[in-house]
């Protein structure tokens, strides 16, 4: 992963960062199956994203708060990535609740509301 835009953006960032968030940042970006690590700001948001997803998908214990730590900085450093090549609004629009989060917290809703009518069955 070192030598593609994405890591070089996100390097010298979390270099102060706590050394297990760092690599928890760095781990969901390495394991986010089909990233497209050239575009740093397309890169972190789906990372972020797919990050954000696993959290709300796990048990809610403590032990998944670096989790969604990790997950919440790294959609942070997605928006700072925007911001900085001028794709703040695009990125909102993609990522925001009329983009990709609106449609997976819809699709979460639509499988609790699912789940609760067969439980009252």
């Amino acid at each position: 992963m070192t030598g593609n835009p994405t890591y070089r953006w996100l390097k010298p960032r979390i270099a102060d960062a706590p050394p297990e968030l760092a690599a928890d940042i760095l781990r969901l970006v390495e394991t986010t199956p089909g990233l497209d690590l050239s575009d740093p700001v397309a890169a972190l948001a789906a990372a972020g994203l797919a990050g954000l997803e696993k959290v709300a998908d796990g048990t809610g214990e403590r032990s998944e708060a670096l989790r969604l730590l990790a997950a919440d900085a790294t959609l942070t450093y997605a928006f700072e990535a925007a911001a900085e090549s001028g794709r703040s609004a695009e990125l909102a629009e993609q990522v925001g609740l009329d983009g990709e989060l609106g449609r997976r917290l819809s699709r979460e809703i639509r499988t609790q509301a699912v789940a609760q009518r067969a439980e009252g069955s």
